[in-house]
């Protein structure tokens, strides 16, 4: 390993292996939950073999919450097939649950799913490493054992922390799901350099759109505690970086659900193995579809690389599963992606508008935004989870409110509603939505505010601290947020209409407080 594994190694050499279980936390209800994360090896310095040091939660050494990147996390090697084992204690130290061995798979990854009645509450779990199940692995660490008596690799049971909250199945409160970039953080992804740049930016150096942070924790207060769950589209290694930022900001979460990029490529290479020794079944049809169907696969694979929208649907799907049936969401995206898209089809599978042979076929056919983003495989998952959805809580619209952030790299809500309207199948938007549109386009933390307030979800009072947290803030173009802007920017504020009185409202206080007579 190079010094380049980890922040801590700039001033010292590597001299051991620490091996640590990367999780992102979870959120159940009283009897389905699960845990994931992945299992990796990192080099240490002397001074990193010290166990107190570590945060088991987010896997970083003390100090490194402020210099760890993406870009150190990309070469952090996997462990091949560890067999793990969860334990989980309740918020006063009692083990509640004891798992049956968790097999990881080639790359360090696990999955366990619990169908145990789990109290209600705020949970811990740990994540003991029981052995492995890979011979090359197993050589892997004998060689370096050999080579260092006094290595820690081995020692360590406890290779990882993470928080899980389960929910009563009665609950009926809210649970709130955002997205990352161009929601909550102020990432350039529309450019090369851009996207190099946050490869490298640390915790400290990834700014929030201004107001954001204060609105995720003025939500979690007037929500009564509602539980708040990230979802991004950025690879899984950003998931430190991501977590010690979260942290940062002093943002509270459940749950934080990023990109596995190898699957994706794993994928590929399977299907081409697949049809290398099944040509059969590969040309059962004739030539030209099954190389239609190759050319569709291939482009839809390379555009899911970057495209969110299989991802994204699948995960809120997975997550709606886990969720008590009478629970609501409410969703946070941008318009820089499809994320009013991912919204919509979201809600319409979830009421079972679009099922069965005729969903899988709209997504394998799905062309938003001229990208073929959708593979069969992902069209038929998508279908599975729908159907298992629909199942366990029947055909309700868990969305109580989506909202979308407007940012000038793409489309106003009107333009959103006919793009996604064009997208869908004839009749269905005016069939489900011709109430209330299902989603609603805004600017920023301001936007959302107002529009969450006029939904009852947050006070004035609640409000204030969002702006006063806006002031201030730095914003594209080098201009540095005032009283003036917050004023002209609820001016021209994008709302629905049952919203102008709250911002028509609003205005009127902010000028009063900016002017010292309220």
């Amino acid at each position: 390993m190079s010094e380049a594994n980890h922040p801590s190694q700039s001033t010292s050499s590597i001299t051991d292996i620490k091996r640590i279980a990367v999780c992102g936390g979870s959120l159940g209800r009283e009897r389905r939950s699960y845990i994931r994360g992945q299992v990796v090896d990192i080099g240490i310095t002397d001074l990193m073999r010290a166990e107190g040091l570590w945060d088991l939660v987010t896997g970083l050494f003390s100090g490194d919450e402020r210099r760890i990147t993406p870009f150190l996390d990309f070469s952090l090697a996997p462990v091949r097939k560890p067999v793990l084992r969860i334990e989980i204690y309740n918020d006063i130290g009692h083990k509640i649950f004891t798992s049956a061995k968790v097999k990881a798979d080639e790359d360090g990854f696990f999955s366990c799913e619990i169908r145990d009645r789990l109290p209600v509450g705020k949970h811990t779990f740990h994540v003991i490493l029981e052995g492995l199940d890979s011979f090359r692995q197993y050589s892997k660490d004998l060689a370096h054992l050999n080579s260092n008596e006094d290595s820690i690799l081995g020692k360590t049971t406890i290779v990882g922390k993470g928080k899980l909250r389960i929910l009563a199945e009665e609950y009926t409160g809210l649970i709130v799901t955002s997205d990352i970039d161009q929601t909550y953080l102020a990432t350039d992804i529309h450019s090369g350099k851009g996207k190099f740049t946050t490869l490298f930016e640390t915790p400290e150096q990834k700014r929030a759109l201004p107001g954001m942070p204060e609105l995720y924790r003025q939500l979690r207060r007037s929500l009564n505690n509602a539980p708040l769950a990230f979802i991004s589209a950025s690879p899984h290694f950003f998931r430190r970086t991501m977590l010690a930022t979260i942290a940062n900001h002093k943002i509270e979460i459940e749950s934080l659900h990023l990109k596995y990029l190898e699957g994706t490529i794993k994928g590929v290479f399977d299907k081409v193995i697949d049809t290398i020794f099944n040509p059969i079944d590969f040309l059962q049809n004739g030539f030209k579809p099954a190389w239609s169907r190759t050319k569709k696969f291939l482009g839809a694979s390379y555009q899911s690389l970057f495209d969110q929208m299989s991802y994204k649907l699948s995960i809120l799907l997975y997550d709606r599963v886990f969720q008590p049936t009478h629970s609501q969401e409410i969703l946070m995206g941008d318009n820089t992606e499809s994320d009013y898209m991912i919204f919509t089809l979201y809600q319409l599978i979830c009421l079972g508008k679009i099922e069965g042979d005729a969903l899988e076929d709209y997504l394998y056919e799905l062309n938003f935004l001229g990208r073929d983003a959708i593979t069969r495989d992902a069209a038929k998952r998508i279908r599975k989870l729908g159907e298992e959805n629909i199942r366990i809580h029947g055909r309700i619209n868990p969305v109580s409110l989506s909202l979308i952030n407007q940012t000038e790299k793409g489309p106003k809500h009107e333009e959103m509603k006919k793009l996604v309207m064009e997208a869908l199948p004839q009749g269905v938007w005016d069939q489900v939505f011709k109430k209330e549109d299902a989603f609603f386009g805004t600017e920023g933390a301001l936007g959302m505010s107002v529009i969450l307030h006029s939904k009852g979800h947050l006070e004035f009072a609640q409000v204030f601290p969002v702006v006063g947290e806006m002031i201030g803030k730095w914003v594209a173009g080098g201009t540095v947020i005032d009283e003036t802007q917050i004023l002209s920017g609820l001016d021209n504020l994008t709302v629905p209409e049952f919203a102008e009185g709250d911002r028509k409202m609003l205005k009127d206080l902010l000028e009063k407080a900016f002017k010292g007579t309220i």
